[in-house]
C-alpha cells in the first residue's frame, strides 16, 4: 500500500498527554447489530479529527456516542470523566441546519442562551459577533427562507459556537451542498477553528474534505462498524485549496482510499 508522505497511521492515536476525548474499545450493538466494535483513539485538546467512511460504517454513532446521546461499552471520556449523556461543554451540529423559520438568523443564533435563561445585551452583541465570523455580516435579521443552503448552515455553525461548547461535533453539516460552496465553507471552519479554543469531531465520508480539515484521520469500515486506522495529517496551518492539487495531498488520499477499498 502506498503511504502518505510523512504521516504516521496507527491504530491507537495519542497518548494522555493533551487528550480531550479517548476511546478504549467503545462499541455499540442496537438488538442483535453490531453499529460499532472496539474503537480506540484520542483526539486532542484542539485538535480537529475526521470520522471517515463509507455509510454505515458507524460514523454517526460514534459521534452520538461522544455527545452523550447513548450508553456505550467500552471507555469514552472527555477531558478524563467517562460519558454517561449529554453535556453543556459538548455542542453538536447536524446535516440539516434545522433553523426555525418564524425566527432570524440572529435569533436562532440566540436560542442555546434563550433556552438557559433572559437573553441580555451582551449575548446579543456576541452572537452579532458570531454571525460576523462565520460571513454572514448584513444578514443577522433575514429569515432562513431568505437564505442559501450554505448560509443556513453559516447560521447553524454560529448558533453551535454561541454555546461556548469546548468540543464541537458535526455530523456531515457541509455534505447537501454543491462542490464550491462547500470548499468554501472547509476553509471558513479551518479559520474559525484557528480562532476557537475548541476541540473539533467532523463527520464526512469525503476521503479529501476529511484530510483536507483534519489533524487527524479515523478511518473506519463497516459491518460491523470498526476504526481500521488512525492517519496523523502532516500538512501545516493555514491551508489553502491548493494543497488538494499538490502530490503530497493526493498520495494521502490515496493511501486512505485503499484502506476503504478501492470502491469505496
Amino acid at each position: 500500500m502506498s503511504s502518505a508522505p510523512d504521516s504516521t497511521i496507527s491504530n491507537s492515536g495519542m497518548d494522555d498527554k493533551g487528550t480531550c476525548i479517548k476511546g478504549q474499545n467503545v462499541g455499540k450493538i442496537f438488538g442483535e447489530v453490531i453499529a460499532l466494535e472496539g474503537a480506540t483513539f484520542s483526539v486532542p485538546q484542539r485538535g480537529f479529527a475526521s470520522v471517515l467512511g463509507p455509510s454505515g460504517c458507524g460514523k454517526s454513532t460514534l459521534l452520538r456516542l461522544v455527545a452523550g446521546l447513548d450508553t456505550h461499552s467500552g471507555s469514552l471520556t472527555i477531558h478524563g470523566k467517562e460519558i454517561s449523556g449529554p453535556s453543556e461543554d459538548v455542542g453538536m451540529m447536524f446535516q440539516k441546519p434545522t433553523l426555525l423559520p418564524w425566527k432570524t438568523a440572529i435569533e436562532n443564533v440566540l436560542l442555546p442562551t434563550q433556552i438557559q435563561r433572559r437573553v441580555g445585551q451582551s449575548d446579543r452583541d456576541k452572537g452579532m459577533d458570531l454571525l460576523q465570523l462565520v460571513g454572514l455580516e448584513g444578514f443577522q435579521f433575514a429569515y432562513p427562507r431568505h437564505l442559501s443552503g450554505g448560509m443556513q448552515q453559516r447560521v447553524a455553525l454560529a448558533r453551535l459556537l454561541m454555546t461556548g461548547a469546548s468540543v464541537l461535533l458535526l455530523d456531515e453539516p457541509f455534505g447537501a451542498l454543491d462542490e464550491f460552496t462547500r470548499e468554501r465553507l472547509n476553509l471558513e471552519l479551518l479559520r474559525i477553528h484557528a480562532t476557537m479554543n475548541a476541540t473539533t469531531m467532523f463527520v464526512t465520508h469525503n476521503i479529501s474534505e476529511a484530510i483536507f480539515l483534519s489533524d487527524e484521520v479515523l478511518v473506519m469500515t463497516p459491518r460491523p462498524g470498526r476504526l481500521a486506522q488512525v492517519i496523523n495529517v502532516p500538512f501545516e496551518h493555514p491551508r489553502k485549496i491548493s494543497l488538494t492539487r499538490t502530490k503530497e495531498f493526493n498520495d494521502m488520499v490515496f493511501a486512505v482510499r485503499e484502506i476503504l477499498g478501492a470502491d469505496q
